[in-house]
């Protein structure tokens, strides 16, 4: 580990609509739901309590929110057992044992609820507009998973698969001690589909591993790979962060070991990595494509680029109202007597 933070997206805006992964996050953790209103300083409570966290010495995890890739949807202090996470729409999480482990904030409790009863037609509006953009983004997130698929199994089909598996248990075998436990895996998205455009928390993986193997995957090929890496860690009582592509959330992309300090991650049109010391694996290796092949892997990555690229344009409308819906709320908010009451309350969660 080279860090006392890492930076993950626990949501991704995909081919198949919001996919979330709050649940798996959130197991075997004492949860904290903040719930309120966008603008309502959900985010900001999160990033307050992180940063307490940090200059007590403590490890955390910054999980950020695919729909503004700058605000936070939740945070994990492994050290203390402890998750906070944002309980609202599209990542509804309710608290499993509330008041015996795990509690609720409400930000509404800060708000001026006659302020926002005065502004309901203006915020019905925006949220319909809102949700109007989401759907244009998945109609096009969904076209765009479709071509994506048909690039994988295009290239499925002359990808020695065997030799790349093989490939991939020898360099774990290098590369990996075995340990006598079991694994822990920790699924999440290293990358997000975001109003800001794509973001890849690169500096996660150099955080994570001192050691980065990058999957150089023009082809989309890489899928074997990666799986016979997760085998291997498992296999080796290794735990074991696993990223997956946001677009298509069940396929990985990217593995990292913290352990044993190794990642194994996946470069391609969309995202680069330039670490220092990387080992580099081409996949073009392990594949053949003829030209007819290769005309049709063209253009179907020009639909994919094209699809994203429409959907990037609707979140990005998206986020300009929510921009206007927060302004609402942050009207109405007593921002001052919330900080007063958090600020004593943040130092009673790490009492616990």
């Amino acid at each position: 580990m080279n860090g006392n933070t890492i930076r993950t997206f626990l949501g991704a805006n995909s081919s198949v609509g919001f996919y979330s992964l709050y649940e798996t996050f959130v197991k075997d953790s004492r949860t904290i739901v903040i719930k309120g209103g966008p603008g309502s300083g959900k985010s900001g409570l999160m990033k307050k309590i992180a940063v307490y966290a940090n200059r007590k010495g403590l490890f955390t995890e910054y999980c950020y929110c695919s729909s503004d890739g700058d605000s936070l949807d939740g945070i994990r202090i492994p050290e203390k057992k402890l998750c906070v996470v944002d309980g609202t729409s599209p990542h509804l999480i309710e608290p499993k044992f509330p008041g015996a482990k795990d509690e609720i904030f409400y930000t509404g409790s800060f708000w001026d609820g006659k302020k926002l009863r005065n502004s309901l037609s203006e915020i019905q509006d925006l949220t319909e507009r809102i949700q109007g953009c989401f759907r244009r983004a998945y109609r096009y997130l969904s076209a765009g998973g479709s071509a994506a698929e048909d690039l994988r199994a295009t290239v499925g089909k002359k990808t020695d698969r065997d030799k790349m598996r093989e490939f991939a248990k020898k360099l774990i075998r290098k590369h990996v001690k075995k340990e006598n436990r079991t694994s822990v895996i920790y699924p999440r998205f290293l990358s997000g589909i975001t109003p800001q455009g794509i973001r890849v928390n690169r500096d996660t993986v150099y955080t994570l591993a001192e050691k980065v193997f990058v999957l150089h995957d023009p082809f989309r090929a890489g899928v074997p790979f990666l799986e016979a890496i997760i085998e291997g860690a498992i296999e080796s009582g290794q735990d074991l962060f696993v990223f997956y592509d946001p677009l298509c959330p069940t396929v990985p992309e990217h593995v990292a070991l913290p352990s044993a300090g190794v990642a194994f991650v996946t470069e391609n049109k969309i995202h680069a990595f330039e670490p220092q010391n990387a080992y580099r694996i081409h996949t073009e290796r392990f594949c053949t494509l003829d030209k007819k092949e290769n005309e049709r892997f063209s253009v179907a990555e020009k639909f994919l680029s094209a699809c994203l690229n429409e959907a990037l344009e609707s979140l990005k409308r998206e986020k300009a109202y929510h921009d206007d819906l927060e302004e609402f709320y942050v009207e109405a908010m007593d921002f001052k007597k919330m900080n007063l009451v958090t600020d004593k309350w943040i130092e009673t969660i790490f009492r616990k």
